[in-house]
């Protein structure tokens, strides 16, 4: 992996949609910066039921499983019982996502907020730079030092404008162009990650994968109050470095159909 630099930063009266990723510094002003901790959290969410991903490695999905069951592991309780076992993590090892339990959904003009999550978004409005009218979904995200999120593309086919709320995260990405060079998991395989890259970037085979070593990709940094757009399509992995992390990602479908690699690669899975 050859990292080409990092991703430009930008103020929120400079963006713009666009194919290219940009970080926009400090643009929040939500109450939840200085409101969000686990123990609010644990009281607002309380006896809501959860599920949560486990990984005893920090990466999520654990690829390095030997089973599926195992890589993609989940644990459940109510949020106060998630929120516990975040505060005594010292390795990454839970992490809760959108893909459990969504904030907020949007298909063919109906809106469905979830009666646990939805009051998420009293404290982190939609930011003005989220296109309304194609807004598709928010998710949130909550975890420690230590997780470690895949290498991946969101099959959506949606940009996402990822909000820090607190902590910090670290991200690589790589453009649509570099499919070739990130060996996803084949369609027709045995795991269904379609979406996935074969390859743990924090410590690449490059025995199996050679062509990883050519590909090109961009880092960023995110500390609270940042947003990182990521344009459809791109592929991306976190490293979440604070000691409490938590996001929420704010999905929209493009104004015209994106056509490149991974958006063709998406369409044969779909079309199978």
């Amino acid at each position: 992996m050859n990292v080409v630099g990092e991703v430009t930063r930008i103020s929120a009266d400079r963006f713009a949609e666009s194919d290219h990723p940009v970080v926009i510094e400090g643009a929040l002003s939500w109450p939840a910066l200085s409101r969000w901790s686990r123990s609010y959290l644990a009281e607002r969410l309380g006896a809501a039921p959860a599920r949560w991903k486990v990984s005893p490695t920090g990466a999520h999905p654990n690829f390095h499983a030997a089973s599926l069951r195992e890589m993609f592991a989940t644990e459940s309780g109510t949020f106060r019982d998630f929120f516990a076992a975040l505060a005594a993590d010292r390795a990454g090892r839970v992490l809760f996502t959108g893909d459990e339990k969504f904030v907020l959904r949007r298909r063919d003009g109906v809106t469905s907020l979830d009666p646990d999550l939805g009051v998420l978004l009293e404290d982190a409005p939609v930011p003005a730079l989220v296109p309304a009218d194609r807004l598709y979904t928010i998710w949130s995200w909550f975890s420690g030092a230590g997780v470690r999120t895949w290498l991946h593309y969101d099959n959506n086919g949606c940009h996402n404008l990822n909000a820090q709320v607190t902590g910090r995260k670290r991200a690589v990405l790589f453009a649509p162009d570099e499919l070739e060079s990130v060996s996803l998991f084949p369609i027709g395989g045995a795991n269904p990650a379609l979406n996935c890259s074969q390859i743990d970037v924090a410590s690449p085979a490059l025995d199996r994968f050679p062509a990883f070593a050519r590909a090109r990709a961009l880092t960023a940094s995110l500390g609270p109050g940042d947003l990182l757009f990521i344009p459809a399509w791109w592929l991306h992995a976190f490293e979440h470095d604070g000691a409490f992390n938590s996001n929420i990602n704010f999905w929209w479908k493009p104004a015209a159909p994106i056509d490149n690699a991974v958006a063709r690669h998406q369409a044969r899975i779909e079309a199978r």
